[in-house]
């Protein structure tokens, strides 16, 4: 992107057919000019920028210098990319060489194509900066100056690097006296190198020394750990004891008593109770369900969700197999029975129950068709094509309630539904098509319809409008061919 501190030039390129001579721009660079001198390309076509990007051409320029020197590159896009717009920097090597430049622009279309969409050979100069022409003993002067001072400098590098060598020495003995247990104090005592390395050598005997004991007390601490350890497993393993880990998975909420039966509780008939029971099935009696002609006693389930907001309880008379449920969630709702099948029905299995559907989708399905076959009718079968051109149908088309008009037209085929309350005298089909793989060429279709007689209808009108050069066809443009007419009714 071209920066505001850029030395640019703007160089308009036409989409046309007409000459363009070579020209000198009224362009000059300095040999100064370093990452900043460069060329804007305007492709237009009419006066107008032409919308271009990577995916359809590609730029080329190729730049000759008056001293043979020679650059051929590509051209580079400006931000947004289709506004026709590209860039060039002229390169740094070419701007160290004073002289006159021929430069030569061309865009091209990808791909195979030779097509070239715009071209422009122009020549501009490139002028010695004033800093490119300071005298020879000037330069010589800070040359020297330079050497004088990087003499000096090296001398102290020299000394620094020997001061250095000498401290690392000394940090090194310090370093390893800490590491063999002397402490600061010691090492500060220390008057020589030779006097700290056998302060050091005497603390790390002691060390060594007092390692051995520690370790052998270690190994015989380490051993009576592993016996007892040992000891203690087979006793557990022989004892038959459960440990944490076999009983991870195991269920640990208590269901029934430890004899196998479910708790006795007496309820009292207060609602309380009965609400506040734990998960699980109890007998209960006195409970307070409240249902008419239903014992008092029976076996009552409680399952709870999580945080108790969610419940579900069922009560069970003793004398009989009505089951009651109610449920909980914020409130509790009634009482709502579960059906159960009185002893003298059998329970539908899923082969009746699926031979039994089976029966009634096929006669589902073949009233379905008698009535569809009636209500639908091929009116008219064949191929009506051109203005005036009429086909009979074989019945009127206000016998029904919806007609589908069906054919083909330039865009494929096309099927019309039609509310035959809605039609006064003509149906008109209107259909558009973008014609290239681009989508470029647009035309626009219609043809009308007379039904006023009911039974022939007609063409009236077959038109089309090229939208991209603003051309109508005419009244007989006979784009449409009617091959098929049905009615429902």
């Amino acid at each position: 992107m071209v920066s505001n501190l850029d030395k640019s030039s703007i160089i308009n390129m036409e989409n046309t057919a007409r000459y363009q001579p070579r020209s000198k721009l009224n362009v000059t660079f300095s040999t100064a000019d370093r990452d900043s001198a460069v060329f804007v390309f305007n492709v237009t076509k009419g006066n107008k920028p032409l919308l271009l990007s990577t995916e359809n051409v590609t730029g080329h320029i190729a730049l000759k210098h008056n001293d043979g020197s020679f650059v051929k590159d590509t051209l580079h896009f400006t931000e947004p990319n289709i506004n026709g717009r590209f860039e060039y920097y002229i390169p740094n090597e070419l701007l160290k060489r004073e002289g006159t430049v021929t430069m030569q622009v061309f865009i091209s279309e990808k791909g195979d194509s030779n097509v070239t969409v715009a071209e422009r050979i122009v020549t501009f100069d490139i002028e010695k900066s004033i800093v490119s022409q300071i005298s020879a003993e000037t330069k010589l002067q800070y040359i020297i100056e330079y050497d004088e001072l990087q003499a000096i400098i090296a001398n102290r590098i020299t000394d620094i690097e020997d001061k250095m060598a000498n401290a690392e020495d000394y940090v090194s003995q310090l370093k390893q006296a800490r590491e063999k247990g002397l402490s600061d104090i010691e090492i500060a005592k220390a008057d020589s190198v030779k006097v700290l390395n056998e302060l050091a050598d005497k603390r790390l005997e002691e060390i060594n020394n007092k390692a051995s004991v520690y370790s052998s007390k270690f190994d015989d601490d380490k051993q009576y750990m592993d016996d007892k350890h040992q000891a203690f497993k087979e006793s557990v393993l022989n004892s038959e004891v459960v440990t944490q880990g076999e009983s991870k998975e195991w269920q640990k909420y208590k269901l029934t008593n430890d004899d196998g039966n479910y708790p006795f509780i007496d309820l009292q008939n207060k609602a309380e109770n009965y609400y506040g029971l734990k998960t699980g099935v109890y007998y209960t009696t006195n409970t307070p369900h409240g249902i008419s002609g239903v014992s008092t006693a029976g076996f009552s389930e409680m399952k709870i969700r999580q945080w108790t907001t969610v419940k579900r309880l069922t009560f069970r008379p003793y004398n009989s197999n009505r089951i009651f449920e109610k449920w909980f969630y914020n409130e509790w709702s009634e009482w709502r029975e579960i059906p159960t099948l009185p002893l003298d029905e059998e329970i539908e299995t899923q082969n009746s129950a699926e031979s039994r559907a089976n029966e009634t989708l096929a006669d589902a399905n073949q009233y379905t068709d008698e009535q569809l076959s009636k209500q639908h009718t091929v009116l008219f079968e064949g191929s009506a094509n051109g203005v005036n051109t009429e086909f009979n149908l074989t019945d009127s088309i206000y016998n029904y309630s919806l007609i589908m008009i069906s054919g083909k037209f330039p865009g494929g085929t096309f099927n019309e539904p039609v509310l035959v309350s809605n039609v006064i005298d003509n149906i008109t089909i209107q259909r558009f098509n973008l014609t290239d793989a681009e989508g470029q060429l647009v035309e626009f279709y219609e043809s009308s319809v007379n039904v006023k007689n009911g039974i022939k209808p007609f063409i009236r009108h077959d038109v089309a409008f090229d939208y991209k050069n603003l051309k109508p066809s005419g009244k007989d443009n006979n784009a449409f061919t009617i091959t098929k007419v049905e009615g429902w009714k």
